[in-house]
């Protein structure tokens, strides 16, 4: 299997992505929803490393709970629905599949440019080919490398709730309000960092 997909210029490749997803914002066929989600998953197959799929197969999961949730919502609640979950009508139910079926589409398009192209790369096309600003770049690289504390923070704030015997549930607000104290006291650093690295207004 090639891996052709990360070699293409990142910048490139998402301005295609989003040229593309705008103008998907703007149809109604449930045909054109199908055909870019499996063009998108057979790209995917032929043009990404095999250590993906499993990555990509973890994230269908939950788009297929909520693509069907978004088709329920359009049986009951679109065009000429009965709602109440009563009986459907034929345009209700051709809204659902539209709505599910665009969904897919978005993910397909999302999966293809998440799992192929690194977010690094990505920063340097843009900072090369669109002549994005050093300081914007820096920050950008910056909020990308801390993504991976802030999920040890989250955690950590959890469990030290939980060693205190506070119950938490899944949805608790408390460890979040920790984990953002430290998440400004992070960004004032950089802040700063950035300031002595000479990445401030003239």
């Amino acid at each position: 299997m090639s891996d052709f997909l990360s070699k293409l210029n990142p910048f490139y490749k998402f301005v295609f992505i989003i040229v593309f997803s705008t103008g998907l914002a703007f149809t109604r066929s449930m045909h054109l929803n199908v055909g870019v989600f499996a063009a998108c998953m057979l790209l995917f197959i032929i043009g990404a490393p095999p250590k993906q799929y499993l990555r990509a197969l973890k994230i269908l999961i939950p788009v297929s709970f909520f693509a069907f949730s978004i088709f329920m919502t359009g049986v009951h609640f679109g065009n000429d629905a009965t709602g109440d979950f009563g009986r459907t009508t034929l345009a209700a139910t051709q809204s659902g599949i539209n709505m599910a079926t665009r969904f897919f589409a978005y993910a397909g398009l999302g999966i293809v440019f998440s799992l192929t192209t690194d977010p690094y790369e990505l920063i340097k096309s843009m900072q090369k080919d669109a002549k994005l600003p050093r300081k914007f770049s820096y920050g950008m690289l910056c909020a990308i490398h801390l993504f991976p504390y802030i999920k040890n923070e989250y955690k950590n704030a959890r469990l030290a709730f939980l060693v205190r015997g506070v119950k938490l549930g899944p949805l608790s607000l408390k460890p979040i309000f920790s984990m953002l104290v430290n998440c400004f006291r992070w960004s004032e650093m950089l802040s700063i960092a950035m300031f002595s690295k000479g990445f401030h207004e003239e």
